[in-house]
Parts: structure tokens; sequence; C-alpha cells
């Protein structure tokens, strides 16, 4: 059941409250596609969904890992990253040398990309089968920084595995279940608090979407369906008993 608000008095609140991002058309974009996604159900998740977006890609959806030395943070690169990128993908400093864990179809490595900076062959194999995508995500990496696939990958992995401990108010395992650990929970839960607080106040008009409507509307049409599919049979029926 998707949700539905009011998402200029959203924008307006979150900034009335010291929200910020540097990439204020994107968080709309991102607002506009949570409005019609059926993992949603509640505003917990929602709110938790942004807050990590914040903390992971400043709720830019085309934000990809170590953007920052190529230029302009989240700035598209052509085919492959600047050579500075690449070079921290093969580091070991710090981290895993993304390369030794596998390159897609392009020779690139499955780097953080997209609005919760999805990594890993594994997790571009799963989310790309959960966000609709089949393969091709596994095949082609850069399919994670196309706006719609980049927040549809965002909510199925929450959906799998985080708003499960969000609505059971256990923040720190709702950041493990991202992060691996804890690192940035105090900023995501600061955010999440504040989100929170958005999507509570009245002018915000938070509605949960029933279905009902929609099956009014089907029972309806079949009962119309059925109602002129017997008045048709029986004046088939008049006129054959009069011939």
């Amino acid at each position: 059941m998707p949700l539905k608000y009011n998402i200029n008095n959203v924008i307006s609140l979150y900034e009335q409250d010291g929200g910020t991002t540097n990439f204020p058309d994107s968080l709309r974009q991102v607002l506009n596609y949570a409005q019609n996604d059926k993992n949603l159900t509640n505003k917990k998740e929602l709110a938790y969904l942004l807050a990590t977006a914040k903390g992971e890609s400043d709720y830019l959806l085309t934000r990809w890992e170590a953007d920052y030395l190529c230029g302009e943070k989240g700035v598209p690169y052509n085919k492959v990253p600047c050579q500075k990128a690449l070079n921290y993908y093969r580091s070991s400093d710090g981290k895993q040398n993304y390369y030794n864990k596998g390159v897609d179809k392009n020779g690139i490595p499955y780097f953080g990309r997209g609005l919760i900076q999805l990594t890993n062959k594994a997790n571009y194999e799963t989310y790309g089968k959960l966000a609709g995508l089949g393969t091709s995500l596994l095949e082609n990496g850069d399919l994670a920084l196309v706006p719609k696939n980049s927040y549809n990958i965002a909510s199925a992995f929450l959906n799998k595995n985080t708003f499960k401990h969000v609505n059971n108010g256990d923040l720190t395992r709702a950041r493990k279940s991202v992060n691996g650990g804890t690192k940035g929970v105090s900023k995501i839960n600061r955010e999440y608090d504040r989100w929170m607080f958005v999507l509570d106040q009245p002018s915000a008009n938070v509605q949960v979407v029933s279905s009902t409507k929609k099956k009014r509307t089907l029972t309806a049409i079949l009962i119309t369906t059925t109602i002129a599919f017997g008045v048709g049979a029986y004046l088939i029926y008049r006129i054959n008993k009069k011939g």
C-alpha cells in the first residue's frame, strides 16, 4: 500500500527543520518515486529510506563512489570513471580491491553506485533481479545509475534487509544491515528523526493509499459486465423464441 503526501510541503518542512542537500531536484525525484513504491507501508520506512539516502548519496540518484576524485560530486562519467577513481577501486587501503571481487562485461568493478551506493557483485545480482532488471545489472553495473533503477534497487535492498529492524525500533541493526557496521549511525538516526518529524506534520498530509477503491471499481465493472451479458442473453433467447 503506497504512501501519498504533499511533496512541496514535505520539502518545505524539511528545509525549515534544517534539512539540506546539494541535489534538491534529485530529492524531489526520490519523493516522487516513493509515492508509487509498494515496498513502503508506513512513515517509518519512508523516513529511513530518506535518511539512508541522505547519508549515502545526499539524495543523488546518479551518485557513484569516489566521484570526488574526478571533479564535481555526482557528475556522470563517460564510459568509465577517471583514472584516479579506478586506482581507488584497485586499492586495498582501508577496503578490499574491488577488481578482485569481479567485474562486469565492460571490465568495471562493482563499486558503490546509486541512491544507497550498492556495492559488490553478489548484491548487483540479487538486487538487480529484485528491482526488475533480471541479470542485466550484473552484466552492466552502470544501469544502477539510471534514476528509476537507482531508486528501485534502494527500495528492494531496504525492504529485504532493513525495514523489519526499523519497524521494531532497532535503528542500530537497521544501520548494520545497510553498512555492515555502525559507521554513520548517529548521522542517519538524526536524519531519520528529522524525517519522522516532517512526515508527522499535518501539512505533509501523509496517507496510506488503500486498495479498497480499486477493488470497488473492479467489482463494479464485473457487476456491470455480468448484467450486460445477462440482458444480452435474454434478448437473444426472446428473439429465438419468437422465430
